[in-house]
């Protein structure tokens, strides 16, 4: 099973009260953009824009929702079939500009990370052959309270 890292990199407390932390995604202590990119960089190549591949950052989510929003039931939204989660954003500071998906499958002692997704590319950037991750359900779940506490 893979090894999954959710690390705070800020937090932003709004006057409204609402606070939202932005979290960058490491799986296997490998940043997950460094993971993706390589897949990415023969699609990329091939359109002549070889610098889209693994171009991604990490994203703000609302404070208050972070592990409803890993565990795949916050604001998945999005996708050919509007149930993937985004686990990175563009470079731009944008999360739809540019975002990673994938759908996210809670299982008895495990969590899926299947089906990634770019959507603003059509059926040349396909990701079929990407084997995904699968976590133990319990080290995901201390993942997400160690970045919560962090």
């Amino acid at each position: 099973m893979n090894i999954v890292t959710f690390k705070a990199i800020s937090r932003r407390k709004y006057a409204s009260g609402h606070e939202i932390t932005t979290v960058d995604i490491s799986v296997d202590e490998k940043p997950l953009a460094d993971i993706i990119g390589p897949y990415e960089k023969p699609f990329a190549e091939k359109e002549g824009h070889s610098g889209l591949a693994g171009n991604y950052h990490p994203i703000g989510v609302a404070s208050a929702t972070l592990e409803q929003y890993y565990l795949g039931n916050e604001d998945a939204d999005w996708g050919d079939e509007d149930n993937k989660t985004v686990l990175l954003g563009c470079s731009c500071g944008a999360m739809a500009c540019w975002p990673l998906l994938c759908r996210i499958t809670i299982e008895k002692n495990k969590v899926i990370w299947s089906e990634f997704e770019q959507p603003h590319r059509d059926e040349d950037w396909t990701y079929s052959d990407f084997k995904g991750f699968e976590f133990d359900k319990q080290q995901y779940l201390n993942a997400i309270e160690d970045m919560k506490n962090a």
